[in-house]
């Protein structure tokens, strides 16, 4: 366990300084240092804070590696850090085996890591932060982007802020943005592949922009390309995924395009309804896409899919985007 003053919250841990020895430490140590879901509270009295969370996912390293490299900033800055699934990222995994995804617990439940959620959620709102961040990346090919659950100017902004493409979505549930928009303007940013090296310079320089500024940013979206989803695609058992459909993530794939080499898929809506057959059709085998469809976030890893999804299907924003 790292030597600074720690406040316990039931399994969280509360840490009132971040030592650069924790920073020199790779994601996979983490645990050991930790011993487990941390929160550094790093506010300074009467400043606002920025509240930034990385390895939801464990095996999704470039916001902590980003992290590391910004020592000088947190130290100045009013900040939340939360470090999530250190024992996950120990394994090198996005969550403990048997264990649930630590990012689709943030909105109630019964389990350790839904009242680990509560706990920080709880800790969050109180200190008001005027800004959430939630690190990922991503384990399929697709082009930087934000993840947002409102069109508000301000949250736009800050999307704009750090891509050119944001997606609106509600689903699925539990995710920890959705939660935090109920206090503060919340976005996830999705920063590429984490073996891809300029993941972690895309994180890094967007992370030290927010560290070193008073407030959110305040830049033009009227360019920014916003999508919402229209369906979440999942994987079923003896479906085989066709890694080539990767190259379609946020364009329009067109009709007929295998989004399965073999075996079905299903798609619900936010609701969770089976929309398949809206969408998806069998041809030789395989599962297509019925019309051109926008598609993000195909994943080129099957066990990623069977984890959590195949894909999202989007279409352009056509609804008002509110000042």
């Amino acid at each position: 366990m790292v030597a600074v003053t720690a406040r316990q919250r039931g399994s969280l841990n509360v840490l009132d300084a971040f030592p650069a020895s924790i920073a020199q430490l790779p994601a996979t140590e983490l645990a050991d240092a930790l011993g487990g879901p941390t929160l550094f509270d790093l506010r300074e009295p009467d400043t606002p804070p920025l509240f930034v969370s990385v390895l939801l996912h464990g095996n999704e390293t470039s916001g902590w590696d980003a992290v590391r490299r910004l020592v000088g900033e947190i130290s100045a800055a009013s900040l939340l850090l939360f470090v999530g699934n250190v024992e996950a990222a120990r394994r090198g995994t996005r969550s403990i085996p048997g264990g649930l995804d630590f990012n689709r617990v943030w909105e109630g439940g019964d389990t350790p890591e839904a009242a680990i959620a509560d706990e920080v959620t709880a800790f969050a709102a109180a200190a008001r932060p005027y800004l959430a961040v939630d690190v990922h990346n991503n384990t399929g090919d697709n082009p930087p982007y934000a993840v947002v659950t409102d069109t508000c100017r301000r949250t736009l902004s800050v999307a704009r802020a750090f891509a050119r493409r944001a997606l609106l979505t509600a689903q699925p549930e539990g995710f920890l943005s959705r939660r935090f928009a109920d206090f503060c303007t919340a976005v996830t940013v999705e920063v590429g592949m984490p073996q891809d090296a300029g993941s972690t310079e895309r994180a890094a320089s967007f992370l030290s922009r927010l560290l070193t500024s008073p407030a959110a940013p305040d830049d033009d979206p009227a360019d920014l390309a916003l999508f919402e989803t229209t369906a979440r695609v999942l994987l079923t058992r003896g479906a085989v995924i066709e890694p080539s459909a990767q190259r379609f993530n946020f364009r329009a794939a067109p009709a007929g395009t295998a989004l399965t080499r073999s075996g079905p898929l299903v798609a619900e809506d936010a609701s969770g309804d089976d929309v398949t057959d809206a969408y998806l059709a069998h041809e030789n085998g395989a599962m297509v896409l019925k019309r051109n469809t926008h598609v993000a976030m195909y994943t080129g890893s099957e066990e990623s899919a069977r984890l959590d999804c195949l894909c999202y299907l989007l279409q352009p924003f056509s609804g008002q985007r509110r000042g």
